[in-house]
């Protein structure tokens, strides 16, 4: 664990990220940026469509859209997000949207940090 208030451990699990560097062939682009780039690059429009859904109360578009963040999130470590995520989906599973919005919210607010967090971790292996 880190001392001094590093927010990426709470955000991102290192354990994840460490699991991935072992699937890493030498030589090869590293495994953690060439798969954050992707999250990074396809979160945002989940991360919309999850807004827009809730806040037009599409059950099944936030169901789609959160079970897809969801998985991805959690590939890189993201468990925070994808309980999030998780959470929306069984939401709009259920057609049961009450308090969607606040948590999409939220959602996108964690987010935020992940991205900071994957960011800073992609930086700091290239």
């Amino acid at each position: 664990m880190t001392e001094g208030g590093d927010v990426s451990c709470d955000v991102i699990d290192r354990s994840v990220l460490a699991s991935l560097r072992e699937l890493q062939d030498e030589g090869d682009p590293d495994i953690v940026a060439e798969v954050g780039g992707l999250f990074l690059k396809h979160s945002p429009d989940k991360i919309n469509s999850i807004l827009q859904s809730a806040d037009s109360k599409d059950a099944k578009g936030l169901q789609l859209a959160a079970h897809s963040l969801k998985s991805s999130a959690a590939y890189i470590g993201a468990m925070r997000l994808s309980a999030m995520a998780k959470e929306l989906e069984m939401m709009g599973r259920s057609s049961s949207l009450q308090g969607a919005e606040e948590l999409a919210m939220k959602l996108k607010a964690e987010y935020l940090l992940v991205k900071t967090a994957l960011e800073k971790e992609i930086n700091e292996q290239g």
